[in-house]
C-alpha cells in the first residue's frame, strides 16, 4: 500500500495544446526535481479517462507517495474558439478591448498590477498602432525612392509585416484569442459546449469524495482559474457549501479578476459568489512579473460579501529559488513566466509544483512550510 495516496484534477489555460504537451512538461520537470532534490519520482505513461480526459501516474519511490493525475481535457473546445482568419481575428478583437474598456469596474481594476494592464493593452495596440506607426516613418524615405504611390504601398506592407513579427513573437495572437474568449464569458454568454465540458469535470471531481484518497487537488492555470468557477460553484452546491476537508483549490497564474470585474458578467458574479461563500482550502499563486496573470489581488474582491472560503495567496518567490542567471533569463521571457508555475528551478520550493503533485506533504503542510522559509 502506498505510504499517501493523492489525487490531481489538473485544468490548463485556453491553450490548443494537450495531454501530450502538459505530460511531457512534467516529465521534464519531475527529472529536474529528481536531481535537485535526490528524490525517485517516476511519471507513468498516459492513459485515456474517457470522455474527454487523459491520466497518468506518479510515484516518489523514495517516500512511497503515489499520485493519480487527472488531465482534464478541453483543448477540442479551445480549438473551435481559436479565431483562424487574421481580419476575423481583428475584428471580434477591437469589438473584445471595447467591451472591457467601457465595462470593467475601473476603481478596482487600478489596483491591479501595472503589468497586467499594460500586458492585456499591448497586443491590441501592437496590431492596431505598430503597422500605422511603422508605416508613417518608412513612408517618406520610400515615397522619395519609388514615388508615393508604390511607396506608400511598400511602406504600408513593410509596417504591417513588421508588426505582425512583434506580435507574434510576444504571443500576441494568442493573447488576443485570450481576451476575445474572455469577452464572450464575461459576457454571460457562455457557449454550450463549454458549459457541458465544466459540468462534467465538476461530475468527475465529485465522484473523487467518495474514493479512498488522502488528498484531492484541483489545480488550474491561466484561464483554467476563471473556468474552476463554474465548476467549484457546481461542487459546493452538490455538497451544501463545504467540501472534503482533504480537498483544495490550486489556483496558478489566476486570472479570475478580470472577468469578476466586468459589471456586465452577471452569471459569473453569481457563480463566484457562490464560491467566495464556500468551506474550503484555495491556494493562490501569482507573480507580478507574470503580465498574463492577475498577481496577488483576492479574487473575490468584486463580491458583495466577505469571503469565507479559506484563502491563502503568495507570490511564487521565484527570485529566492534560482540563480541570478536563471531568474534574469526567465524574466526576459514572458511567454515563458507565465508556464513558470509548472517548472522547478534551482532549488526545491515547498510550493514546487512537483513538490506539491508527487511529495509526501500534504498541501497544508507545504504552505506552512513555504511560509516558515519566507516570512522568517
Amino acid at each position: 500500500m502506498p505510504a499517501f495516496k493523492r489525487k490531481i484534477f489538473y485544468l490548463s489555460g485556453f491553450d490548443p495544446r494537450g495531454a501530450r504537451f502538459y505530460h511531457q512538461l512534467f516529465a521534464e520537470q519531475a527529472e529536474a526535481y529528481n536531481r535537485t532534490s535526490g528524490s525517485a519520482v517516476s511519471v507513468g505513461k498516459r492513459r485515456r479517462l474517457p470522455p474527454h480526459s487523459t491520466g497518468w501516474t506518479i510515484e516518489d519511490r523514495t517516500t512511497g507517495v503515489e499520485t493519480d493525475y487527472a488531465f482534464l481535457g478541453w483543448d477540442d473546445v479551445v480549438r473551435t474558439h481559436w479565431a483562424k482568419n487574421p481580419l476575423a481575428l481583428l475584428k471580434r478583437s477591437l469589438i473584445a478591448y471595447w467591451n472591457f474598456t467601457r465595462l470593467l469596474d475601473w476603481p478596482i481594476v487600478k489596483s491591479f498590477p501595472f503589468g497586467v494592464r499594460f500586458a492585456f493593452y499591448y497586443p491590441g495596440i501592437s496590431t492596431i498602432l505598430l503597422p500605422i506607426l511603422f508605416g508613417i516613418i518608412l513612408a517618406l524615405p520610400f515615397g522619395a525612392l519609388l514615388g508615393w504611390r508604390w511607396g506608400l504601398i511598400a511602406a504600408a506592407v513593410i509596417g504591417v509585416a513588421v508588426a505582425m513579427f512583434v506580435v507574434k513573437k510576444i504571443q500576441g495572437f494568442w493573447l488576443l484569442r485570450f481576451i476575445i474568449f474572455n469577452d464572450t464569458l464575461a459576457g454571460s454568454r457562455l457557449p454550450a459546449d463549454v458549459d457541458e465540458r465544466m459540468a462534467e469535470f465538476a461530475d468527475q471531481i465529485r465522484a473523487s469524495f467518495d474514493e479512498q484518497w488522502d488528498e484531492i487537488l484541483f489545480v488550474t492555470h491561466s484561464n483554467g482559474s476563471i473556468m474552476a468557477v463554474p465548476i467549484m460553484a457546481r461542487l459546493l452546491e452538490a455538497c451544501n457549501g463545504a467540501l472534503p476537508d482533504r480537498f483544495s483549490l490550486v489556483t496558478l497564474g489566476s486570472c479570475i479578476a478580470l472577468i469578476g470585474n466586468r459589471k456586465d458578467s452577471k452569471r459569473f458574479h453569481a457563480l463566484l459568489e457562490t464560491v467566495g461563500q464556500g468551506d474550503f482550502r484555495w491556494l493562490d499563486i501569482g507573480s507580478i512579473t507574470d503580465g498574463a496573470c492577475i498577481a496577488g489581488i483576492d479574487p473575490c474582491i468584486s463580491c458583495a460579501q466577505p469571503r469565507r472560503a479559506r484563502l491563502f495567496q503568495t507570490s511564487p518567490r521565484w527570485f529566492k529559488y534560482c540563480d541570478p542567471a536563471t531568474y534574469e533569463a526567465r524574466r526576459r521571457n514572458k511567454y515563458e513566466t507565465h508556464f513558470d508555475y509548472l517548472r522547478t528551478f534551482d532549488r526545491i520550493s515547498p510550493l514546487d509544483y512537483i513538490a506539491i503533485s508527487a511529495g509526501p506533504r500534504p498541501l497544508d503542510a507545504s504552505v506552512a512550510a513555504f511560509r516558515a522559509e519566507n516570512d522568517a
